[in-house]
């Protein structure tokens, strides 16, 4: 009977050691591994986090020191863990609480998307730019700038050439010319 309770308290322990939450004490970009500390003073070695995608479509979004994760052991071996998740703390509390979806870096970035909205939000700090690399960009639907328009190149509006245009019935003094050829 004490050899059953010992067998089952040891089976116990082991499940209760299979996922352990933490807090990541360090971070190793080149080497894609970081350090997890749980609240026995048990400091894992450098294991690895799970990437939400690693195929054909890859997404890289490292830890943070001070972020808390959860940390599955098989066999309950912290050596070989690995980072599965994060989870929300006093220090790093969810950033959104309804249905869009956010993205939120440590400059202050955000990005969000609506989609009871159906609205894109790109929210950058000042000094911050956008770099779009296409051959071509097409948006459909209306531009509004609040700011300037600069082009490198020419401006072209319905077929005409901003910089290269003509006009017709062009007149000295206080007179309008003609439109745009």
């Amino acid at each position: 009977m004490v050899a059953a309770m010992a067998a089952t308290a040891d089976i116990q322990r082991l499940i209760g050691d299979l996922a352990r939450e933490g807090t990541v004490v360090s971070v190793d970009l080149d080497a894609k591994t970081c350090r997890v500390e749980f609240a026995n003073d048990l400091t894992t070695g450098d294991i690895p986090w799970l990437a939400a995608r690693i195929g054909k479509t890859k997404v890289w979004s490292p830890p943070s020191v001070g972020e808390q994760v959860a940390v599955l052991c098989p066999e309950a071996d912290t050596a070989r863990g690995f980072v599965i998740g994060s989870l929300s703390s006093d220090a790093n509390p969810h950033p959104a609480n309804d249905g869009s979806t956010l993205i939120e870096f440590e400059d202050g970035a955000r990005i969000l998307y609506d989609p009871d909205g159906h609205y894109l939000i790109a929210d950058l700090p000042a000094g911050s730019y956008v770099e779009v690399r296409a051959d071509d960009i097409y948006l459909r639907g209306n531009l509004h700038v609040a700011g300037y328009v600069k082009a490198d190149g020419d401006v072209i509006g319905g077929g005409k050439s901003l910089k290269d245009h003509t006009h017709t019935g062009v007149q000295s003094g206080a007179a309008f010319s003609g439109p745009p050829r």
